[in-house]
């Protein structure tokens, strides 16, 4: 799994994808980092991107909406496509739909192994024992780790209104609240389930 040489110091740096980066994916990075709020020197960074995205479009109002009742500033993403160096950069990549799981595994190979999706990984967190966080954590999912299907694909609900949005974020949530402390390997700031 490790594809780049890590620091001990260095955060694990965690990137959600959705497909145009202005609903689920954006809602995912800010969500999981809510989780750290107040934490001195939190030891994961988030961030998200579009496959194919649609670059420089402001998030979906409804699911800036999500966030904003959870106490969460939806202000300011820019959408953005996925590339070779956002990957690269990337020790992990989490994607909301098995399409574009493979759609990184077609396009850029290389970088296919350090791919789950959202509900495959928590899957995995869920039947392995507590692990230390980071890169460890990562490894050791993949070895509980079960396939990906669409079957665990997070709807996606851009123009279908308020209720969805909130299945959506609420789904993205549930999952979260198991992904996050196990990528960050301690307790963090209570999800709801």
């Amino acid at each position: 799994m490790r594809v780049r040489a890590k620091r001990a110091d260095e955060p694990l740096r965690v990137l959600f994808v959705c497909t145009a980066n202005i609903s689920r994916s954006p809602y995912a990075e800010r969500r999981a980092a809510h989780f750290f709020t107040g934490a001195t020197e939190p030891n994961v960074r988030f961030a998200s991107a579009g496959v194919p995205g649609f670059p420089g479009r402001g998030m979906d109002p409804q699911m800036a909406a999500q966030l904003s009742r959870r106490g969460i500033e939806p202000n300011g993403h820019v959408s953005r496509s996925v590339s070779v160096g956002i990957l690269a950069d990337a020790d992990v990549v989490v994607t909301v739909e098995l399409a574009h799981r493979l759609r990184i595994a077609e396009i850029w190979p290389e970088h296919a192994a350090k791919v789950f999706g959202l509900h495959q990984l928590a899957d995995a967190f869920e039947r392995m024992p507590p692990s230390a966080g980071g890169l460890e954590a990562l490894d050791a999912a993949l070895t509980v780790t079960r396939p990906d299907s669409m079957a665990w694909d997070v709807v996606d609900p851009y123009k279908r209104g308020a209720a969805a949005a909130k299945a959506c974020s609420d789904e993205i949530d549930g999952a979260l609240a198991v992904i996050v402390p196990g990528l960050a390997g301690t307790s963090v700031r209570s999800a709801p389930r």
